[in-house]
């Protein structure tokens, strides 16, 4: 009898779809940063369009320039990723896109091995019932600690945020970055643009 993958499962997990609405809920504008002593400059912007329009602004912040996801992925150094939404959506149509990014993008032994993470992550984002204009949020990497997830609904990065999450799994950053910058990414051209290539 053959085995369903764990991909397969999660695509249609309404687990995993919460968790995914966690992970579009909005980020940040654009600007140079210093990220627990790192200086982190911008590596690109662009924004994700779905259906003709545009849907959120994503940017990607790194400690210096790189050019490849492969690069991207293997530097150890400090990264941050961030996403303005640019008009509502609904927690449902969020969820969706970012789980079948997620399983899209991840091995079945990453998705088994992030789980818990991912239901947590799922778990933070479980009230909003709308992702609103303007929201934001960011992904942080710290290297030797932890990945950090800070939400900001309708408040610019650094300001007001109402919930900051840590998480302890090394791998967890580089499954999410994929997201953006894999094989299979949410949108080519945004991949482009993060990777600060005209588009």
């Amino acid at each position: 009898m053959k085995t369903l993958s764990f991909k397969k499962l999660a695509l249609n997990a309404p687990a995993l779809l919460v968790l995914c609405c966690a992970l579009t809920a909005a980020a940040q504008p654009a600007y140079a940063l210093d990220m627990a002593g790192s200086p982190l400059q911008l590596n690109g912007a662009g924004v994700r369009h779905l259906a003709g329009s545009g849907l959120y602004t994503a940017s990607l912040y790194l400690d210096r320039k790189l050019a490849t996801p492969a690069d991207i992925l293997g530097n150890p150094g400090a990264k941050q990723l961030r996403v303005v939404m640019l008009r509502d959506a609904s927690a449902a149509e969020m969820g969706d896109l970012l789980a079948r990014s997620v399983v899209a993008n991840a091995s079945d032994d990453e998705l088994s091995r992030l789980v818990p993470a991912l239901f947590s992550m799922g778990e933070m984002f479980g009230d909003q019932k709308k992702l609103l204009a303007g929201d934001s949020f960011q992904i942080d990497w710290q290297p030797g600690k932890a990945m950090v997830i800070s939400i900001y609904p309708g408040a610019p990065a650094g300001q007001g945020a109402t919930r900051v999450q840590s998480f302890s799994q090394p791998e967890l950053f580089g499954v999410m970055l994929r997201l953006w910058l894999g094989a299979t990414p949410a949108d080519p051209g945004l991949k482009n643009a993060l990777l600060g290539q005209a588009t």
